[in-house]
């Protein structure tokens, strides 16, 4: 009997410590596999991802990823208790060479308070807003007229250079957002914005001319146009300021429906006016991509004239949690993501040598930077693996030509994007039921990848899912189902 009971405490011991080992060894696995949680509050360095396979630390990996751009990289605007505006740096600051394409585009987002009010303005620049939530009036003023529009979630609204423009928070309770993709017209990555009015911070651009000038213009007295530069009211007030009920009732009044076929007069530049300033709602249209794991809504100049001259195109992702946005390719847009809600990780192909990366080089190879132009024709044939989370209020950019996965592991994600050169760009699938490998005959596939007749045929066909799918396998065979074998255990023991 004490034998017995030697045997099977030892046993026990050995089982134990095997269940530990395996723990142990999951962990570690895990680690390997997911990248570290960023909480708010914490310390991190100014990039969100990984570089690719360098051995670096998670630190200088995410410095050298130029694709990412957090929080902290945004800077504002302007900012009050009533809203405020965020505008992201020039993308070429971040790489010298990669972003060279996109260097005259600016992403900037904005949010008003219930029942507030963003004064006249304009911008020396063209620019596609797509409200992300919220409802409001957005109102343009030209020296003809003026047209107002009822906006709401999933809206597109095109606003032309110069037009001047104004937005009103008709929402009680709900903040109005919009995302903006920005096209200056001077200076590349640069642009203004004139207020005919005094606000906190911001002089009317009527400082700019004499006040003999403005007297004449606008065949008033002059000590009324001192009251026209300096502020009717001496104001503290930011571009965004309070209204009341009475208020966003008298500014909403003519406002019509995007949906509705609004026309203004005969005249033939009335009627492309008022086209280009006519939101329309991604959600009317069908999605382009569906099923029951996400949908993906997709507005092309190719279809809205509103986009056409500016080449631009918005598109809507929403992903279920445990899903993936399968891998694809864009010929000719470059897409700036932004994540309006939830996390996603984004995992992406490049060849190419980040900033950071060409600095340690030349500095290794003792190379000044006239030799950054030759470096760049150079091909290692290496491919970096970018992996990034990012998170709600936070950009992801996707060059043109890039092989994309995007996957929502932890929640629910909704995400919104702006194609860059959209009008002739298509996207293709590398995965699923429609992909462009599947259409590889079998001898090419066994040519290209080194593999057998029957490999070669099951390959690029075996994913049941277009366009969405699972991020566990949907089909396992007999022995991938079955649990860990408990006999393992007993041979790690020694039995």
């Amino acid at each position: 009997m004490a034998m017995t009971n030697k045997l099977t405490i030892t046993l026990l011991l050995l089982i134990s410590i095997a269940f530990s080992h395996c723990l142990a060894f999951r962990v570690e696995v895990d680690a390997e596999e997911f990248e570290p949680t960023h909480h708010e509050g914490q310390q991190e360095g100014p990039g969100g991802g990984q570089g690719g396979g360098s051995g670096q630390g998670w630190e200088e990996e995410a410095t050298n990823n130029p694709f990412y751009f957090g929080k902290e990289r945004f800077r504002n605007w302007f900012q009050s208790n009533e809203g405020f505006v965020k505008l992201l740096p020039k993308f070429t600051q971040r790489s010298s060479s990669l972003f060279r394409g996109i260097e005259n585009y600016r992403f900037m987002f904005m949010e008003m308070e219930p029942k507030t009010f963003f004064v006249p303005h304009h911008v020396d620049a063209d620019y596609v807003s797509l409200v992300l939530q919220g409802s409001g009036v957005v109102s343009f003023v030209t020296d003809k007229a003026k047209e107002s529009f009822q906006i709401t979630k999933g809206d597109v609204v095109r606003v032309p250079s110069a037009v001047t423009h104004f937005y009103t928070n008709t929402n009680e309770t709900v903040p109005l957002r919009l995302a903006k993709i920005v096209v200056p017209d001077n200076n590349p990555g640069h642009f203004e914005v004139f207020l005919p009015s005094r606000s906190q911070s911001k002089q009317s651009y009527f400082n700019g001319f004499t006040k003999d000038v403005l007297s004449a213009s606008f065949n008033i007295p002059e000590e009324l146009v001192e009251r026209l530069i300096t502020g009717f009211q001496q104001t503290r007030e930011g571009v965004v300021r309070s209204v009341t009920p009475e208020q966003i009732k008298e500014l909403s009044e003519h406002a019509t429906s995007p949906s509705n076929k609004h026309k203004h007069k005969d005249d033939k530049d009335d009627k492309d006016t008022t086209r280009i300033f006519n939101p329309f709602n991604l959600f009317k249209q069908d999605p382009i991509y569906s099923n029951d794991l996400g949908n993906f809504h997709e507005a092309n100049p190719k279809k809205f004239s509103q986009l056409q001259d500016i080449d631009i195109g918005v598109s809507w992702l929403n992903l279920k949690q445990g899903s993936l946005f399968l891998p694809q390719i864009n010929s000719k847009s470059t897409f700036v993501v932004f994540v309006e809600n939830g996390c996603a990780r984004f995992e992406m192909a490049s060849p190419s040598t980040f900033q950071g990366q060409q600095q340690q080089q030349q500095k290794w190879s003792g190379q000044g930077e006239e030799a950054e132009e030759e470096q760049e024709e150079e091909t290692s044939g290496q491919v970096h693996k970018i992996v990034s989370r990012v998170c709600k209020g936070e950009v992801f950019v996707i060059p043109a030509g890039h092989p994309i996965v995007t996957v929502a592991p932890e929640q629910n994600l909704v995400a919104v994007g702006f194609g860059i050169n959209a009008f002739n760009s298509t996207r293709t699938f590398l995965a699923g039921q429609e992909n462009v490998l599947s259409n590889l005959d079998n001898v090419a596939t066994r040519l290209t990848f080194g593999v057998g007749s029957k490999l070669a045929d099951k390959l690029f066909s075996s994913q049941n899912y277009s366009h969405f799918a699972p991020m566990v396998r949907s089909q396992q065979s007999p022995e991938e189902r079955k649990p860990p074998a408990f006999q393992s255990i007993f041979n790690f023991a020694g039995f």
